[in-house]
This record gives structure tokens, sequence and C-alpha cells, in this order.
């Protein structure tokens, strides 16, 4: 009996492709296989996962993966309440911060927080101490920051990169999943896919390395680097291990850019333009 992809996926035949991207990103988050670990019902999950995929290239094919603008509905980020005297320890933080003087900056976040404890605070503390190479002090506050707001994928990513720098690589994998569920900018996720596939291949999980790698080429196909490193992880599978590694290796080339733009976001400009 012939499969119905669409009733796999959730969607009305007929469904246009974008409804059918954003199903498959929805079932894809929720029974990918690195969810699942030592789980019991693992098995399940991982045959589920491969029948989303299935479903997914049979409708929409290689020539649209991920190129359509996710339309997932923005959920409201809670208001931060920020009194005037956190918000002027605020501004010397990121005076500081923008120039180099990260441990001035961390002073300033840390007499901020004692005000207003809010995640754009936890998280620029977490992200200056990222910077002073204190990445065991930055664990606490970048995690609290997705605790007090859980829709902020930046946030994730940030907890994921820190994990990936202390190779911790399940905790990374478990966070930058949230990311790579949370966040629309197609260049962004691209480079969550990277660290995605990066971890995975760490704790010998190469299926789902390459599986990353080609979201990452999905999300930005104009970035040749991306294909480049596909096509030599692919060359270097039929290699010996000695080999193996030292292509892939050539992933951490694409470092972490913390800019302080990037973390506050849209709040930012909110909070300080007024």
């Amino acid at each position: 009996m012939e499969k119905d992809y669409y009733s796999i996926l959730g969607v009305q035949r007929g469904a246009k492709k974008e409804e059918i991207i954003r199903a498959y990103r929805k079932l894809a988050a929720k029974y990918h296989p690195d969810k699942h670990q030592g789980n019991p019902l693992a098995d399940l999950a991982e045959e589920k996962f491969k029948e989303i995929n299935d479903a997914y290239h049979t409708l929409v094919g290689d020539d649209f993966l991920y190129t359509a603008v996710s339309q997932k509905v923005k959920k409201e980020k809670p208001h931060e309440d920020i009194s005037p005297d956190a918000k002027d320890l605020l501004y010397k933080g990121i005076n500081n911060y923008n120039e180099g003087n990260f441990q001035k900056a961390i002073g300033y976040f840390q007499q901020a927080l004692a005000i207003s404890k809010t995640p754009t605070l936890y998280n620029l503390l977490g992200l200056a101490y990222c910077e002073t190479g204190e990445f065991h002090k930055a664990l606490q506050p970048l995690v609290r920051a997705t605790e007090l707001d859980s829709t902020n994928g930046k946030y994730f990513f940030d907890v994921g990169y820190t994990y990936y720098q202390l190779k911790i690589w399940e905790s990374a994998i478990t966070y930058l999943l949230e990311a790579y569920n949370l966040i629309e900018d197609e260049k962004r996720l691209a480079i969550c896919c990277i660290y995605l596939a990066i971890c995975n291949y760490n704790i010998g999980k190469t299926a789902r390395s390459e599986f990353f790698l080609e979201e990452a080429v999905s999300y930005d196909p104009e970035n040749s680097s991306y294909r480049i490193l596909l096509a030599e992880f692919r060359e270097s599978q039929g290699e010996d291990s000695t080999t193996k590694g030292k292509n892939l290796n050539r992933l951490n080339r694409f470092t972490f850019t913390s800019r302080l733009e990037e973390s506050l976001g849209n709040l930012f400009h909110t909070l300080f333009s007024k």
C-alpha cells in the first residue's frame, strides 16, 4: 500500500511547500534521535524520524530543502523591567564590553543583576565570561537566561556553544537542538547546524553529523565553505580512521562570534532607543 506522505507530516493534500516545511521542522525537532538517547522508545523515535524525512523529501524534494522562510508565529518576549540605576550600569558594562574590558564589564553586569534580574543581563554576563575564557563561570548565567526566556534561540545557542567549548558534547547538542528549533534566521541556523555536526562527530554519530552538514548547506546555500566541508566529510568517510578526523576538524575555523548586537537583538533597540 502506498504511503500517505501528507498524513505522515500531518498536513492536508495539496498543502503548500511552506506549510510542509513548517510541519516537517516541528516533527523533526520532536522525534530527532538526539532527543531520545537512553530512552526505551529511542528505536521507535529513530524510525519515525526516518519516515518523516522520507515524506519530506518525497513531497518537497532536495531543491527546496529549507529554502523557505520560516512562518512560525513569533512568541512575544517578556517585558524586561530594568530600573534606571540598572540601565546605567548596563550602559557602562556595554561600553567596557565593546572596548574589550571584559572583567570590568562583568562587574557592571553583576551590579545591574543585583537590581534587575533579566534574561538579557544574565546572557550578557555569560558572554562576557566567555570572552575571558571562563566558560565554566559562563554556564550558570547563560542557562538562567534560557530559563527566563525560553523563546530566544540565541540564548540556547550561547549555552550550546559554551558546552561545546568545554567539550561536553551531549549537553551542547541538547541546547543547540533547542536553538535549532527556535532560530528563524537561516544563516544563523546554518551556523547552529555546523556546531551540531561537530558535536555529533565527536561522539561518533557520523550519520547525524552528515545530516547537520547537509542542513547547513540547505540553510545557507551560497556559503561555498559549507559545501566544501560537506564534500570533504563525505569523502573522508571512505578513508581510514586516522584520516577521518582531519578534514572535519576544519569545521572549527567557524568560531563563535558573540557580537553584542546579536545577543541583545531587537530587545536592545526596544529598551534603549526610546
